[in-house]
C-alpha cells in the first residue's frame, strides 16, 4: 500500500511508536482497503470526460472526517487541503465541498459494508463473540422547521378552493401560515397546485397522520422529550442493536413508525447479515414484547430477554404504592391461581380468544376471580369498586416461555447488561455528532447517514478495544489484511 510506506518512511518509526492520531488514521485506511477487498466493492466508470476521484480515497476522506466528528463538507474540504493527516489518508486529493456532497449522496451506502467489516474484524480478533445483543430505539429529529408543516384540514380546504369554490376571506384567514403562503404563491399555476395538493394528500393517507412536514415528507410525528415533558415533533425512529460485551453497534435501522412494537425482525435481519453469525440472546425493554417479535426470535432460535411490565417494575424497584396493585397478586403457576394480598386465591373463571395482534397470532385471555372471598373482604371498595376483583392475563406459548425465563436469576442477571449498554452511544450521537441538525432529509439518506456515523463510532471503539487488550497494532493490521 502507498499509504503504508508513506507513513513508515516519513516517520521512520514502528506503528506502535506513532502518535495515537496517526495510529487511528492508519487503522482507518487499512479497514477501508480491506472492506473494499472483502466485499469486492468496485466502481464502474466510462472513459469519457474527466476521470473521477478514486472512490476508495474519497470514502477514506469522508470516513476519517466522520471519525473526527466532521459532518460539514466545507470543513472537510478545507482539511483535505490543509491538514496533513487528511491529505495523507486520501492520497493528496483535494476535492471541493460540492464534490464531497455528491460523493456522500451517491456512495454513503458503502458505509454499511464498512460497518459490517469492522464487526467481522472484532470477532476474528477475539474481542467479542456477539453472544448478547441489546436493542433499543432513539429519536432523530427531522431537519424541518416546526412551522413548515401543513395539516390535512388545510389541504382539504385548498383542494376545495381550486376545484369547487373559492374560500371566503374568513376561511383564508383561518388557514395556517404555510397554507396561506401556498395559496398566495403566483409562481405556480392552479393545475400545478392541485397536483401538489393531491400528492400531499396521498402522503398523509399513506402515513395515517394529520400533519405533513413540507421539508422532509418521510418524517412522522413522534413524542420527543424536552425538559422533562413530551411533545409531538417530526422525527425518525432510530433502532440500534449493540453488543453487550464490546459495546460495538451491530445494526442500525431508521424507520418511520413512531413506536418500537414491531421493529425486531427488520433490525435483526440486518444484524445477522452484518455479523455473518447468529447471536444467542437479544434483550429489549417491555415495549418490544409483541407476538410478532417473539415468534420471529423463536423461529430463528434466539433467546428473548424481555420482561413484562410487572417484572420490569419489580426488577427496577419501582413498584406502585397502591398495596392492591396487580404487582402484589402472586401467580401460582402450578395451581393456576392468583393469590391476593389477603392470601385468598383467585381461580380461573374463563378463557377467551384475544383479538389478533398485528403481525402475530392470537393470545388467550384468561380471567381470574373469587366472588365469595371478595364479597366478605374488609378491603372491599379499596381493592375493587365493583362486586369483586378480577385479574386478566393474556397468554401464548412464546410469551409464557419468555416470562418464565425472566423470572429466573439467570434471566435477571443477563438483562441487567442491557442498561449498561444501550444508553452511551445515544448521547454520543446527539451531543457529539449533533445529528439532529445535520441538513439531510429523506428516509434513505438518513439511513445511510446512520450507517456512516455508526461505522465511525465502531472504528473508534475497535481502536480503543485494541488498546485496552494491549494488542500489538502491527499484528492486528497484518491479521486484518488476511480476513
Amino acid at each position: 500500500m502507498i499509504l503504508n510506506s508513506l507513513i513508515l518512511s516519513d516517520k521512520s518509526r514502528e506503528i506502535d511508536e506513532m502518535d495515537e492520531e496517526f495510529q487511528l488514521m492508519y487503522l482507518t485506511s487499512i479497514i477501508v482497503d480491506s472492506a473494499f477487498n472483502f466485499f469486492k466493492i468496485e466502481r464502474i466508470t466510462s472513459d469519457k470526460g474527466k476521470p473521477p476521484f478514486e472512490l476508495k480515497d474519497m470514502i477514506k476522506l469522508i470516513f476519517y472526517g466522520y471519525i473526527n466528528k466532521i459532518t460539514s463538507s466545507v470543513v472537510l474540504a478545507h482539511n483535505a487541503k490543509f491538514n496533513y493527516l487528511y491529505n495523507l489518508i486520501s492520497h493528496a486529493i483535494e476535492p471541493k465541498d460540492r464534490t464531497i456532497r455528491d460523493y456522500r449522496e451517491d456512495f454513503q451506502g458503502i458505509f454499511k459494508f464498512i460497518m459490517s467489516f469492522i464487526l467481522i474484524v472484532a470477532n476474528k480478533l477475539g474481542l467479542t463473540d456477539f453472544e448478547h445483543i441489546a436493542i433499543d430505539g432513539t429519536i432523530k429529529k427531522a431537519y424541518n422547521s416546526p412551522f413548515n408543516i401543513i395539516k390535512e384540514k388545510d389541504i382539504s380546504l385548498l383542494i376545495r378552493h381550486y376545484m369547487v369554490e373559492e374560500l371566503s376571506k374568513n376561511e383564508i384567514k383561518q388557514l395556517r401560515r404555510t397554507a396561506r403562503k401556498f395559496l398566495m404563491d403566483n409562481s405556480l399555476s392552479d393545475e400545478e397546485k392541485v397536483d401538489i395538493l393531491f400528492h400531499w394528500w396521498q402522503l398523509l393517507d399513506y402515513s395515517g397522520q394529520v400533519s405533513l412536514a413540507l421539508n422532509d415528507h418521510d418524517t412522522r410525528l413522534m413524542k420527543i422529550k424536552d425538559k422533562g415533558q413530551k411533545y409531538p415533533k417530526f422525527a425518525y425512529n432510530i433502532q440500534l442493536g449493540t453488543d453487550t460485551k464490546s459495546k460495538l453497534i451491530c445494526g442500525v435501522n431508521a424507520v418511520q413508525n413512531p413506536t418500537d412494537h414491531y421493529q425486531i425482525p427488520a433490525l435483526m435481519n440486518q444484524i445477522l447479515v452484518n455479523l455473518q453469525l447468529k447471536p444467542q440472546k437479544i434483550s429489549t425493554d417491555t415495549i418490544y414484547s409483541t407476538l410478532a417479535n417473539l415468534q420471529y426470535l423463536e423461529e430463528i432460535d434466539i433467546t428473548a430477554l424481555i420482561p413484562t411490565k410487572q417484572q420490569n417494575r419489580q426488577n427496577s424497584g419501582n413498584q406502585p404504592d397502591n398495596p392492591f396493585a396487580i404487582d402484589y397478586f402472586v401467580f401460582d403457576e402450578y395451581k393456576n391461581v392468583f393469590i391476593c394480598p389477603e392470601k385468598q386465591e383467585l381461580t380461573l373463571d374463563g378463557s377467551y380468544p384475544a383479538p389478533q395482534e398485528k403481525g402475530g397470532g392470537n393470545k388467550i385471555k384468561l380471567v381470574y376471580s373469587n366472588y365469595t372471598a371478595c364479597k366478605k373482604c374488609k378491603h372491599k371498595g379499596t381493592c375493587h369498586t365493583t362486586n369483586h376483583r378480577t385479574i386478566t392475563r393474556y397468554v401464548h406459548e412464546v410469551t409464557y416461555k419468555v416470562e418464565r425465563l425472566m423470572s429466573t436469576e439467570e434471566g435477571i442477571k443477563d438483562y441487567k447488561l442491557r442498561s449498561k449498554t444501550v444508553e452511551a452511544h445515544n448521547g454520543t450521537f446527539k451531543r457529539i455528532y449533533d445529528y439532529d441538525h445535520i441538513p439531510i432529509i429523506g428516509l434513505k439518506r438518513v439511513q445511510n447517514l446512520m450507517f456512516a456515523i455508526v461505522a465511525s463510532y465502531n472504528l473508534i471503539r475497535l481502536f480503543n478495544l485494541i488498546k485496552i487488550n494491549k494488542m500489538d497494532l502491527n499484528s492486528v493490521i497484518n491479521a486484518i489484511r488476511f480476513i
